[in-house]
């Protein structure tokens, strides 16, 4: 009789282990902050970061607005506020085509001058120079600037002997992607 019961107790094992071997463990899915590298990051280095990678998506929605950068995932949509005093203005000068923008659109907006440099100045209506550099665009045809919070000021692109000005702003109702006024010709 104890032969039985040991050999029972033996296939009920043995059965457990090969249900058990058969069950899937799936790992804990990540979430767009370590996918994307922004974890840890200040809101400044998330939007920068954000617009410098072609982002999915599949995976994540963001967007900056003139004073909250907002990203929407399978976890939940975050809002972080954009620090006093600062505006994130991200612009794609173009050629032959581009879109009607307002707020960047850190997954969708795309330019047709990716990882192109141009010169960029920018001087405020009081004549200070915010910005005399040449900068690279992004992959995505964009490149963004940080200006200060609540001016008039006027941008020169240059691409190769083209030119766009325009006028811009950095205020509450500002937006925060410039396209259209910057056709370089």
């Amino acid at each position: 009789m104890k032969k039985y019961v040991f050999m029972a107790i033996g296939i009920v094992l043995l059965v457990g282990l090969v249900v058990l071997s058969r069950i899937e463990v799936s790992e804990p899915e990540a979430s767009v902050y370590d996918i994307y590298n922004i974890q840890g990051l200040s809101v400044a280095g998330m939007i920068e970061s954000l617009d410098e990678q072609i982002l999915d998506p599949d995976i994540i929605s963001a967007a900056v607005l003139e004073r909250e950068l907002v990203i929407i995932s399978e976890q939940g949509k975050d809002t972080y506020a954009i620090d006093e005093g600062l505006f994130y203005l991200s612009f794609a000068p173009y050629i032959t085509s581009t879109h009607p923008c307002h707020n960047h659109n850190l997954v969708t907006c795309r330019g047709e001058l990716a990882n192109e440099t141009v010169a960029v100045y920018i001087e405020a209506s009081d004549g200070t120079v915010l910005f005399d550099d040449t900068v690279t665009l992004y992959e995505n045809g964009f490149k963004g600037i940080w200006l200060p919070f609540g001016l008039t000021a006027q941008m020169t692109v240059t691409y190769n002997g083209l030119t766009a000005e325009t006028a811009i702003t950095t205020f509450e109702d500002s937006g925060t992607c410039l396209t259209e006024p910057l056709k370089l010709s």
